[in-house]
Protein backbone atom coordinates (compact mmCIF):
# COMPACT_ATOMS: atom_id res chain seq x y z
CA UNK A 1 0.00 0.00 0.00
CA UNK A 2 2.81 2.81 0.83
CA UNK A 3 4.97 1.39 -2.56
CA UNK A 4 1.16 2.27 -4.32
CA UNK A 5 1.12 5.43 -2.63
CA UNK A 6 4.34 6.50 -3.01
CA UNK A 7 4.61 5.33 -7.13
CA UNK A 8 1.33 7.71 -7.25
CA UNK A 9 2.79 10.79 -5.35
CA UNK A 10 6.12 10.29 -7.52
CA UNK A 11 3.76 10.11 -10.80
CA UNK A 12 2.11 13.51 -9.77
CA UNK A 13 4.84 15.11 -8.74
CA UNK A 14 6.54 14.32 -11.60
CA UNK A 15 3.88 15.39 -13.76
CA UNK A 16 3.58 18.66 -12.04
CA UNK A 17 7.09 19.48 -12.31
CA UNK A 18 6.64 19.18 -16.53
CA UNK A 19 3.89 21.03 -16.66
CA UNK A 20 5.56 23.56 -14.92
CA UNK A 21 8.49 23.46 -17.02
CA UNK A 22 5.99 23.25 -19.99
CA UNK A 23 5.09 26.36 -19.06
CA UNK A 24 8.18 28.58 -18.67
CA UNK A 25 8.78 27.89 -21.83
CA UNK A 26 8.01 31.13 -24.24
CA UNK A 27 6.95 30.47 -27.35
CA UNK A 28 7.82 32.82 -30.62
CA UNK A 29 3.61 33.03 -31.32
CA UNK A 30 3.25 34.38 -26.98
CA UNK A 31 6.67 36.46 -27.76
CA UNK A 32 4.88 38.21 -30.87
CA UNK A 33 1.68 38.59 -28.83
CA UNK A 34 3.69 40.08 -26.05
CA UNK A 35 5.06 42.47 -28.24
CA UNK A 36 1.99 43.72 -29.97
CA UNK A 37 0.58 44.04 -26.54
CA UNK A 38 3.58 45.63 -24.58
CA UNK A 39 5.56 47.61 -27.44
CA UNK A 40 6.03 51.42 -27.00
CA UNK A 41 6.40 52.26 -30.57
CA UNK A 42 3.10 50.47 -31.20
CA UNK A 43 1.82 52.18 -27.50
CA UNK A 44 2.96 55.25 -29.10
CA UNK A 45 1.48 54.95 -32.75
CA UNK A 46 -2.13 54.10 -31.11
CA UNK A 47 -2.52 57.24 -29.44
CA UNK A 48 -1.52 58.96 -33.02
CA UNK A 49 -3.92 56.96 -34.60
CA UNK A 50 -6.81 58.14 -31.69
CA UNK A 51 -5.37 61.99 -32.36
CA UNK A 52 -5.95 61.33 -36.29
CA UNK A 53 -9.46 59.61 -35.67
CA UNK A 54 -10.57 62.53 -33.66
CA UNK A 55 -9.48 65.43 -35.94
CA UNK A 56 -11.71 63.08 -38.69
CA UNK A 57 -14.69 63.64 -36.81
CA UNK A 58 -13.90 67.07 -36.09
CA UNK A 59 -13.56 67.82 -40.06
CA UNK A 60 -17.22 66.62 -40.48
CA UNK A 61 -18.72 68.50 -37.74
CA UNK A 62 -17.06 71.57 -39.04
CA UNK A 63 -19.62 71.02 -41.77
CA UNK A 64 -22.44 72.42 -39.31
CA UNK A 65 -22.92 75.70 -38.46
CA UNK A 66 -20.70 77.18 -35.84
CA UNK A 67 -22.43 78.84 -32.65
CA UNK A 68 -21.52 80.75 -29.92
CA UNK A 69 -22.33 82.29 -26.44
CA UNK A 70 -21.08 85.39 -24.76
CA UNK A 71 -21.96 86.88 -21.84
CA UNK A 72 -21.11 90.26 -20.06
CA UNK A 73 -21.62 91.81 -16.50
CA UNK A 74 -20.29 94.85 -15.08
CA UNK A 75 -20.26 97.48 -13.08
CA UNK A 76 -19.32 101.05 -13.73
CA UNK A 77 -19.16 104.09 -11.75
CA UNK A 78 -18.57 107.84 -12.96
CA UNK A 79 -20.11 109.33 -16.47
CA UNK A 80 -21.88 105.96 -18.12
CA UNK A 81 -24.27 106.45 -21.51
CA UNK A 82 -27.03 103.90 -21.09
CA UNK A 83 -27.41 102.91 -24.48
CA UNK A 84 -30.88 101.36 -24.04
CA UNK A 85 -32.70 105.31 -22.84
CA UNK A 86 -30.16 107.09 -24.46
CA UNK A 87 -29.37 109.59 -21.19
CA UNK A 88 -25.58 109.93 -19.64
CA UNK A 89 -25.80 109.36 -15.99
CA UNK A 90 -22.74 109.98 -13.09
CA UNK A 91 -24.30 107.46 -11.20
CA UNK A 92 -23.49 103.61 -10.62
CA UNK A 93 -24.73 101.17 -12.44
CA UNK A 94 -24.91 97.62 -13.39
CA UNK A 95 -25.09 96.21 -16.19
CA UNK A 96 -25.85 92.46 -17.93
CA UNK A 97 -25.35 91.50 -21.25
CA UNK A 98 -25.97 87.96 -23.28
CA UNK A 99 -26.17 86.71 -26.80
CA UNK A 100 -25.95 83.77 -29.24
CA UNK A 101 -24.66 83.38 -32.12
CA UNK A 102 -24.89 81.16 -35.49
CA UNK A 103 -22.60 81.66 -38.34
CA UNK A 104 -22.64 79.21 -41.56
CA UNK A 105 -20.09 79.77 -44.14
CA UNK A 106 -22.20 78.93 -47.12
CA UNK A 107 -19.75 79.58 -50.11
CA UNK A 108 -16.44 78.42 -49.31
CA UNK A 109 -17.69 74.91 -48.83
CA UNK A 110 -15.11 73.87 -50.61
CA UNK A 111 -12.28 74.55 -47.94
CA UNK A 112 -14.43 72.29 -45.40
CA UNK A 113 -14.59 69.71 -48.16
CA UNK A 114 -10.66 69.03 -48.62
CA UNK A 115 -10.38 69.31 -44.75
CA UNK A 116 -12.92 66.58 -44.45
CA UNK A 117 -11.07 64.98 -47.18
CA UNK A 118 -7.30 65.50 -46.12
CA UNK A 119 -8.39 64.57 -42.36
CA UNK A 120 -10.34 61.10 -43.57
CA UNK A 121 -6.52 59.97 -45.50
CA UNK A 122 -4.66 61.49 -42.37
CA UNK A 123 -6.36 59.17 -40.41
CA UNK A 124 -6.21 56.30 -42.82
CA UNK A 125 -2.47 56.97 -42.93
CA UNK A 126 -1.62 56.62 -39.33
CA UNK A 127 -3.71 53.37 -39.15
CA UNK A 128 -1.55 51.97 -41.79
CA UNK A 129 1.14 53.14 -40.02
CA UNK A 130 0.29 51.10 -36.86
CA UNK A 131 0.07 48.40 -38.66
CA UNK A 132 3.16 48.75 -40.29
CA UNK A 133 4.59 48.85 -37.49
CA UNK A 134 3.39 46.40 -35.53
CA UNK A 135 4.69 44.27 -38.64
CA UNK A 136 7.89 45.55 -38.09
CA UNK A 137 8.36 45.17 -34.04
CA UNK A 138 6.77 41.72 -35.32
CA UNK A 139 9.70 40.88 -37.19
CA UNK A 140 12.01 42.44 -34.81
CA UNK A 141 11.21 40.17 -32.38
CA UNK A 142 11.48 36.98 -34.83
CA UNK A 143 15.02 37.79 -35.35
CA UNK A 144 15.79 38.28 -31.85
CA UNK A 145 14.13 34.87 -30.83
CA UNK A 146 15.76 32.85 -33.93
CA UNK A 147 19.00 34.49 -32.86
CA UNK A 148 18.58 33.87 -29.51
CA UNK A 149 18.19 30.19 -30.70
CA UNK A 150 20.88 30.15 -32.42
CA UNK A 151 23.35 30.94 -29.30
CA UNK A 152 21.56 28.32 -27.50
CA UNK A 153 22.62 25.85 -30.33
CA UNK A 154 26.27 27.14 -31.09
CA UNK A 155 26.70 26.54 -26.87
CA UNK A 156 25.49 22.88 -27.40
CA UNK A 157 27.92 22.59 -29.83
CA UNK A 158 30.45 24.28 -27.91
CA UNK A 159 29.54 22.47 -24.94
CA UNK A 160 29.86 18.73 -27.00
CA UNK A 161 33.41 19.51 -28.43
CA UNK A 162 34.55 20.83 -24.69
CA UNK A 163 33.57 17.55 -23.68
CA UNK A 164 35.26 16.17 -26.39
CA UNK A 165 38.29 17.60 -25.77
CA UNK A 166 38.43 17.00 -22.28
CA UNK A 167 37.98 13.10 -22.86
CA UNK A 168 40.69 13.49 -25.53
CA UNK A 169 43.06 15.51 -23.26
CA UNK A 170 42.77 12.24 -20.70
CA UNK A 171 43.99 9.97 -23.40
CA UNK A 172 46.24 11.49 -24.39
CA UNK A 173 47.65 12.11 -20.28
CA UNK A 174 47.00 8.07 -20.34
CA UNK A 175 49.57 7.63 -23.43
CA UNK A 176 52.04 9.70 -22.53
CA UNK A 177 52.20 7.90 -19.16
CA UNK A 178 52.85 4.48 -20.89
CA UNK A 179 55.11 6.44 -23.18
CA UNK A 180 53.06 5.96 -26.15
CA UNK A 181 53.24 9.87 -26.44
CA UNK A 182 55.58 13.01 -26.10
CA UNK A 183 54.59 15.02 -23.11
CA UNK A 184 54.56 18.02 -24.86
CA UNK A 185 50.79 16.74 -26.68
CA UNK A 186 49.15 17.18 -23.11
CA UNK A 187 50.04 20.90 -23.32
CA UNK A 188 49.00 21.27 -27.51
CA UNK A 189 45.92 19.45 -26.41
CA UNK A 190 45.34 21.45 -22.89
CA UNK A 191 45.61 24.13 -24.92
CA UNK A 192 43.22 23.50 -27.27
CA UNK A 193 40.79 22.95 -24.43
CA UNK A 194 41.14 26.40 -23.17
CA UNK A 195 40.54 27.76 -26.23
CA UNK A 196 37.21 25.84 -26.99
CA UNK A 197 36.45 27.08 -23.34
CA UNK A 198 37.06 30.75 -24.43
CA UNK A 199 35.33 30.50 -27.35
CA UNK A 200 32.08 28.85 -25.55
CA UNK A 201 32.11 32.42 -22.64
CA UNK A 202 32.07 34.44 -25.62
CA UNK A 203 29.23 32.52 -27.33
CA UNK A 204 27.31 32.65 -23.71
CA UNK A 205 27.80 36.29 -23.72
CA UNK A 206 26.41 36.97 -26.72
CA UNK A 207 23.55 34.50 -26.03
CA UNK A 208 22.69 36.57 -22.74
CA UNK A 209 22.91 40.29 -24.99
CA UNK A 210 20.23 38.52 -27.58
CA UNK A 211 17.63 37.19 -24.63
CA UNK A 212 18.28 40.63 -23.17
CA UNK A 213 17.84 42.22 -26.15
CA UNK A 214 14.31 39.94 -26.70
CA UNK A 215 13.33 40.97 -23.20
CA UNK A 216 13.54 44.70 -24.09
CA UNK A 217 11.69 43.97 -26.81
CA UNK A 218 9.08 42.24 -25.13
CA UNK A 219 8.56 44.73 -22.03
CA UNK A 220 8.74 41.73 -19.09
CA UNK A 221 10.53 41.29 -16.03
CA UNK A 222 14.07 41.56 -16.75
CA UNK A 223 14.79 40.10 -13.60
CA UNK A 224 13.13 36.73 -14.77
CA UNK A 225 14.93 33.81 -16.75
CA UNK A 226 13.21 33.22 -19.63
CA UNK A 227 13.27 29.60 -21.68
CA UNK A 228 12.86 29.57 -25.62
CA UNK A 229 11.01 26.81 -27.82
CA UNK A 230 14.57 25.46 -29.00
CA UNK A 231 11.73 23.08 -31.49
CA UNK A 232 10.65 25.99 -33.57
CA UNK A 233 9.81 25.34 -37.12
CA UNK A 234 9.75 27.98 -38.99
CA UNK A 235 6.46 28.91 -40.45
CA UNK A 236 6.70 28.43 -44.72
CA UNK A 237 4.94 31.12 -46.78
CA UNK A 238 2.02 29.85 -48.12
CA UNK A 239 1.46 30.27 -52.03
CA UNK A 240 3.43 30.30 -55.43
CA UNK A 241 6.66 31.87 -54.83
CA UNK A 242 6.57 34.00 -58.11
CA UNK A 243 7.77 37.48 -57.84
CA UNK A 244 5.30 38.89 -60.07
CA UNK A 245 2.41 37.15 -58.14
CA UNK A 246 4.30 38.22 -55.20
CA UNK A 247 4.45 41.66 -55.74
CA UNK A 248 0.63 41.88 -56.47
CA UNK A 249 0.22 40.49 -53.44
CA UNK A 250 2.59 43.20 -51.31
CA UNK A 251 1.01 45.96 -53.40
CA UNK A 252 -2.57 45.24 -52.52
CA UNK A 253 -1.73 44.61 -48.41
CA UNK A 254 1.39 46.08 -46.98
CA UNK A 255 0.84 49.06 -44.79
CA UNK A 256 3.82 50.93 -45.46
CA UNK A 257 2.44 50.97 -49.43
CA UNK A 258 -0.85 51.95 -48.19
CA UNK A 259 0.57 54.67 -45.93
CA UNK A 260 2.21 56.52 -48.36
CA UNK A 261 -0.59 56.01 -50.47
CA UNK A 262 -2.44 57.45 -47.96
CA UNK A 263 -0.44 60.38 -47.68
CA UNK A 264 -0.33 61.29 -51.21
CA UNK A 265 -4.02 61.51 -50.75
CA UNK A 266 -4.05 63.50 -48.01
CA UNK A 267 -1.11 65.80 -49.45
CA UNK A 268 -3.47 66.52 -52.45
CA UNK A 269 -6.42 67.65 -50.11
CA UNK A 270 -4.00 69.68 -48.56
CA UNK A 271 -3.11 71.52 -51.60
CA UNK A 272 -6.82 71.86 -52.10
CA UNK A 273 -7.73 73.09 -48.74
CA UNK A 274 -4.41 76.31 -49.58
CA UNK A 275 -6.13 77.00 -53.15
CA UNK A 276 -9.82 77.22 -51.28
CA UNK A 277 -7.69 80.30 -49.54
CA UNK A 278 -8.53 82.00 -52.98
CA UNK A 279 -12.30 82.02 -53.19
CA UNK A 280 -14.22 84.89 -51.24
CA UNK A 281 -15.92 83.43 -48.02
CA UNK A 282 -19.69 84.39 -47.33
CA UNK A 283 -21.40 83.67 -44.25
CA UNK A 284 -24.77 83.88 -42.87
CA UNK A 285 -25.34 84.78 -39.45
CA UNK A 286 -27.94 84.77 -36.82
CA UNK A 287 -27.53 86.97 -33.03
CA UNK A 288 -30.23 86.61 -30.49
CA UNK A 289 -28.94 89.02 -27.58
CA UNK A 290 -30.58 90.74 -24.61
CA UNK A 291 -29.14 92.95 -21.79
CA UNK A 292 -30.02 94.54 -18.69
CA UNK A 293 -29.64 98.39 -17.30
CA UNK A 294 -29.94 99.31 -13.57
CA UNK A 295 -30.75 102.54 -14.94
CA UNK A 296 -34.24 101.74 -16.03
CA UNK A 297 -36.99 101.41 -13.88
CA UNK A 298 -38.35 98.00 -15.11
CA UNK A 299 -37.46 94.39 -13.09
CA UNK A 300 -34.15 92.35 -14.55
CA UNK A 301 -37.09 89.93 -15.38
CA UNK A 302 -39.01 92.38 -17.64
CA UNK A 303 -35.98 93.74 -19.20
CA UNK A 304 -33.88 90.91 -20.22
CA UNK A 305 -36.68 88.37 -20.73
CA UNK A 306 -38.86 90.63 -22.77
CA UNK A 307 -38.53 93.65 -23.31
CA UNK A 308 -34.78 94.30 -24.81
CA UNK A 309 -34.43 90.96 -26.57
CA UNK A 310 -32.70 91.50 -30.23
CA UNK A 311 -32.40 89.13 -33.05
CA UNK A 312 -29.98 90.22 -35.92
CA UNK A 313 -29.85 88.24 -39.49
CA UNK A 314 -27.21 89.12 -41.51
CA UNK A 315 -24.38 88.22 -44.39
CA UNK A 316 -20.69 88.37 -43.95
CA UNK A 317 -18.20 88.62 -46.99
CA UNK A 318 -14.56 88.16 -47.21
CA UNK A 319 -13.12 88.92 -49.94
CA UNK A 320 -9.03 87.99 -50.35
CA UNK A 321 -6.98 91.18 -52.25
CA UNK A 322 -3.76 90.87 -51.03
CA UNK A 323 -1.78 89.24 -48.35
CA UNK A 324 2.09 89.76 -49.53
CA UNK A 325 1.87 86.81 -51.56
CA UNK A 326 1.17 83.99 -48.42
CA UNK A 327 -1.86 81.94 -49.88
CA UNK A 328 0.27 81.89 -53.23
CA UNK A 329 3.41 80.41 -51.43
CA UNK A 330 1.10 77.70 -49.24
CA UNK A 331 -0.61 77.07 -52.30
CA UNK A 332 2.98 76.18 -54.18
CA UNK A 333 4.48 74.67 -51.37
CA UNK A 334 1.34 72.37 -50.90
CA UNK A 335 1.52 71.56 -54.47
CA UNK A 336 5.10 70.32 -54.10
CA UNK A 337 4.82 68.68 -51.02
CA UNK A 338 2.13 66.61 -53.24
CA UNK A 339 4.53 65.86 -56.32
CA UNK A 340 6.78 64.32 -53.67
CA UNK A 341 4.28 62.08 -52.12
CA UNK A 342 3.31 60.58 -56.22
CA UNK A 343 7.30 60.44 -56.09
CA UNK A 344 7.19 58.76 -53.04
CA UNK A 345 4.94 56.02 -54.26
CA UNK A 346 6.50 55.17 -57.25
CA UNK A 347 10.01 55.18 -55.73
CA UNK A 348 8.37 52.32 -52.86
CA UNK A 349 6.08 49.74 -55.61
CA UNK A 350 10.32 49.84 -57.23
CA UNK A 351 11.64 49.14 -53.57
CA UNK A 352 8.64 46.43 -52.83
CA UNK A 353 10.01 44.66 -56.27
CA UNK A 354 13.76 44.72 -55.65
CA UNK A 355 12.77 43.39 -52.05
CA UNK A 356 10.56 40.50 -53.26
CA UNK A 357 13.38 39.99 -55.98
CA UNK A 358 16.31 40.00 -53.07
CA UNK A 359 14.68 37.86 -50.68
CA UNK A 360 13.30 35.62 -53.53
CA UNK A 361 17.13 35.03 -54.50
CA UNK A 362 18.45 34.74 -51.07
CA UNK A 363 15.98 31.98 -49.84
CA UNK A 364 16.85 30.04 -53.38
CA UNK A 365 20.99 30.60 -52.44
CA UNK A 366 20.64 29.43 -48.58
CA UNK A 367 18.56 26.45 -49.49
CA UNK A 368 21.37 25.07 -51.83
CA UNK A 369 24.19 26.24 -48.91
CA UNK A 370 21.85 24.06 -46.27
CA UNK A 371 22.73 21.38 -48.58
CA UNK A 372 26.39 22.15 -48.92
CA UNK A 373 27.23 23.26 -45.34
CA UNK A 374 25.48 19.80 -44.51
CA UNK A 375 28.10 18.28 -46.48
CA UNK A 376 30.81 19.98 -45.13
CA UNK A 377 29.82 18.96 -41.83
CA UNK A 378 29.94 15.22 -42.65
CA UNK A 379 33.18 15.34 -43.96
CA UNK A 380 34.93 17.48 -41.68
CA UNK A 381 33.46 15.03 -39.29
CA UNK A 382 34.78 11.59 -41.22
CA UNK A 383 38.08 13.91 -41.60
CA UNK A 384 38.58 14.40 -37.90
CA UNK A 385 37.73 10.62 -37.10
CA UNK A 386 40.44 9.84 -39.16
CA UNK A 387 42.81 11.70 -38.34
CA UNK A 388 41.72 11.07 -34.39
CA UNK A 389 42.17 7.66 -35.21
CA UNK A 390 45.72 8.10 -37.23
CA UNK A 391 46.84 10.34 -33.99
CA UNK A 392 46.63 7.44 -31.27
CA UNK A 393 47.82 4.91 -33.43
CA UNK A 394 50.90 7.12 -33.60
CA UNK A 395 50.88 7.90 -37.20
CA UNK A 396 49.55 11.46 -36.61
CA UNK A 397 50.30 14.96 -34.86
CA UNK A 398 48.53 17.32 -32.52
CA UNK A 399 48.80 20.38 -34.89
CA UNK A 400 46.93 18.24 -38.03
CA UNK A 401 44.33 16.97 -35.06
CA UNK A 402 43.88 20.50 -34.11
CA UNK A 403 43.32 21.53 -37.43
CA UNK A 404 40.78 18.63 -38.30
CA UNK A 405 38.93 19.17 -35.00
CA UNK A 406 38.48 23.18 -35.45
CA UNK A 407 36.81 22.23 -39.34
CA UNK A 408 34.63 20.45 -37.92
CA UNK A 409 33.41 22.89 -35.29
CA UNK A 410 33.48 25.61 -37.67
CA UNK A 411 31.43 23.32 -39.84
CA UNK A 412 28.94 22.84 -37.46
CA UNK A 413 28.57 26.13 -36.67
CA UNK A 414 28.04 27.54 -40.30
CA UNK A 415 25.31 24.88 -40.85
CA UNK A 416 23.34 26.27 -37.22
CA UNK A 417 24.19 29.56 -38.40
CA UNK A 418 22.51 29.06 -42.14
CA UNK A 419 19.64 26.81 -40.80
CA UNK A 420 18.63 29.96 -38.49
CA UNK A 421 18.76 32.08 -41.27
CA UNK A 422 17.06 30.25 -43.84
CA UNK A 423 14.42 30.01 -40.78
CA UNK A 424 14.80 33.64 -40.49
CA UNK A 425 14.52 34.34 -44.43
CA UNK A 426 11.01 32.68 -44.77
CA UNK A 427 9.78 35.12 -42.11
CA UNK A 428 10.97 37.97 -43.73
CA UNK A 429 9.41 37.13 -46.65
CA UNK A 430 5.86 36.98 -44.89
CA UNK A 431 7.00 40.52 -43.61
CA UNK A 432 7.71 41.88 -47.54
CA UNK A 433 3.99 40.15 -48.75
CA UNK A 434 2.46 41.95 -45.57
CA UNK A 435 1.53 38.87 -44.49
CA UNK A 436 3.65 38.27 -41.16
CA UNK A 437 0.69 39.52 -39.30
CA UNK A 438 -0.93 36.22 -40.39
CA UNK A 439 1.66 34.74 -37.30
CA UNK A 440 -0.85 36.41 -34.42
Amino acid sequence: MNKLFFTYFLILFIGNSMFLNAQDILTLDEALKLAVENNVDIAKDKNNEATTKFDKARAFVSLLPSVNGSANLSESTGTNFDQITGVLRTETGQYVNASITASWDILNVFNKIADVKQSKYNHESQKAQLAYTKDFVMLNVVGRYLETLQAIKQDEIFSKFCDVQEEQLKRTQELIRVGSLPGQDFYTQNAEWSRLKSSREDNLNVLNTKKNELILLLRINPAEEIQLDKDLEAKLFKGDINIDSLYLQALEVRNDYKQLQSQALASKYQASLQRSRYIPSISLFYNYGSQYSSFQARTFNEQFLKDNITNTFGLSINVPIFNGMGVRNAVYKARQDYQNAELDVIQVKNDIYVELKNIINTISANKKKVTYRQDQTESAKRAYELEQERYYLGQGNPLDLGVAQRNYIEASLLLNQINYQLMYNRYELLFLTGSIDSLL
